[in-house]
């Protein structure tokens, strides 16, 4: 009896230390999102770019230069699809004054349809005296600088951020080797194979995952693209590219894809046809990309039942907004990775995978 008296409190104690071990966790990763966003990108720009560095490496080019020469690529790459957009870009961005107007008759069109239902209901039911009460309305004074001093913060913060980005990656490219003896040094003797392949599991996973979206991203953009510029659509080859990309969010990838485009043919169309056009366009290579290209492409490496996708999505969207949608399922498919591999986890991949 002593030793069950015993072992209680210390397994209670154990417990409670990891419990608050993962609130702390949490609450760095919530606090310090700028970062851990930051660097979850650059390791899955570097495992992209990884097998180019090492292909040089082949041809004897010092891998230092090799880094140096993918994330110059990389860089170039990203200056020329911003100067390709640019242009339309800035006059899209032009025209959103003529967006808001539009959508500010629809609302007073839909305000005053409203109001007149609203008034055929009382006359068939008469009002309660409550609602005869006048009320009060609080309305903060001058809101639209605060936010704007909030929003330019944000926009300051995410350039400072997303500077460091190619530093990082450099970085991670170069010492790649050092890192990884390091890193399979912090486990047991024993544990470091089982480590070694974990980290090659989870390197190939986001690698795929990664290549693997970008082609069908591409793929989409180049099917959506002409649809939108049969109908005439202002700013396609911009709207386009963005909307399959929306698209490849899972399951409100439809209504993501069809946002920016919908928005646009308020400001040009008067007839219900062209926006038919567009959502049947956006739904059937959404429909595609998800059952026939992401299979085939992405393969099986991400492994996520429907379940574990959705939870994913809600819990890093809550915890990073946008981000945490765009990163929910890498982040996921790598923590199944690390499941899989690991004896005493193994139930929890099984639970997130597809069987």
């Amino acid at each position: 009896m002593s030793e069950t008296h015993s072992e209680t409190p210390v397994a209670s104690a154990s417990a409670s230390a990891k419990i608050i071990a993962i609130a702390v966790l949490f609450g760095c990763i919530y606090y310090a999102s700028s970062v851990v966003i930051t660097l979850i990108c650059s390791i899955l720009i570097a495992a992209v770019l990884d097998p180019g560095v090492r292909a040089m490496e082949g041809y004897r080019i010092p891998r230092w230069l090799a880094s140096l020469i993918m994330v110059l690529l990389m860089l170039t790459v990203a200056y020329l699809v911003i100067y390709a957009i640019y242009d339309r870009a800035q006059a899209f961005i032009d025209s959103m004054p003529k967006l808001v107007e539009r959508l500010k008759q629809i609302t007073a069109h839909l305000q005053i349809t409203a109001h007149n239902i609203q008034q055929t209901t009382q006359t068939i039911m008469p009002a309660s005296p409550e609602a005869n009460m006048p009320t009060v309305r609080l309305q903060q004074e001058s809101p639209y600088m605060q936010f704007l001093l909030g929003k330019l913060g944000s926009v300051y913060a995410f350039t400072v951020t997303v500077m460091f980005i190619p530093f990082l990656v450099f970085f991670m490219l170069t010492s790649k080797n050092q890192m990884w003896a390091a890193s399979l040094n912090l486990f047991p003797i024993h544990r470091r194979q089982q480590a070694e392949e974990v980290i090659h599991a989870i390197a190939r996973m986001l690698r795929q995952f990664v290549v693997g979206n970008l082609f069908v991203g591409l793929i989409s953009a180049g099917l959506i693209t002409p649809v939108f510029a049969i109908i005439h659509l202002q700013y396609a080859l911009l709207l386009g590219p963005l909307s399959a990309i929306l698209s490849l969010v899972p399951y409100i990838g439809v209504a993501l894809g069809i946002l920016p485009p919908l928005l646009v043919a308020l400001m040009q169309y008067d007839t219900t046809g062209p926006f038919i056009t567009i959502g049947i366009a956006v739904a059937v290579v959404h429909f595609v990309a998800v059952n026939v290209l992401t299979p085939k492409l992405v393969g099986q490496r991400v492994n996520l039942n429907a379940l574990a996708v959705t939870i994913s999505m809600m819990f890093w969207s809550w915890l990073w907004g946008g981000f945490g949608l765009v990163l929910a399922v890498p982040i996921t498919a790598a923590i199944k990775a690390v499941c899989d591999n690991v004896e005493a986890l193994k139930p929890y991949g099984a639970w997130m995978g597809e069987g």
